[in-house]
């Protein structure tokens, strides 16, 4: 039984494959590797931190996910997505 769930995942803008439109196919390709399916996927914008980590980034790309996996899923997405130099946060919810 496959469930649903919510991913939150923020990204560093910059460098030559920071933007968007090369960040969606490239974390959708992780996503269907940790065998999920992507049901959508929204573009949250740009946003500043609240409490930026010293020396790391202070804004960040955020990108909303709607997702369909087993219970294992959360799990296998966030130890592919931690090898991802890109990405800087994720949050992955039960819906």
């Amino acid at each position: 039984m496959k469930n649903s769930y919510s991913a939150t995942i923020v990204f560093d803008p910059k460098g030559s494959d920071g933007s968007t439109d090369e960040m969606i196919p490239k974390l959708s390709e992780i996503i269907v590797s940790a065998e999920g399916d992507v049901q959508k996927v929204e573009s949250q914008g740009s946003h500043d931190f609240a409490y930026p980590q010293k020396g790391k980034l202070k804004t960040g790309v955020y990108l909303q996910f709607e997702l369909l996996g087993d219970s294992d899923f959360p799990a296998r997405l966030k130890d592919k997505l931690r090898l991802e130099k890109k990405v800087d946060r994720i949050l992955i919810e039960r819906k």
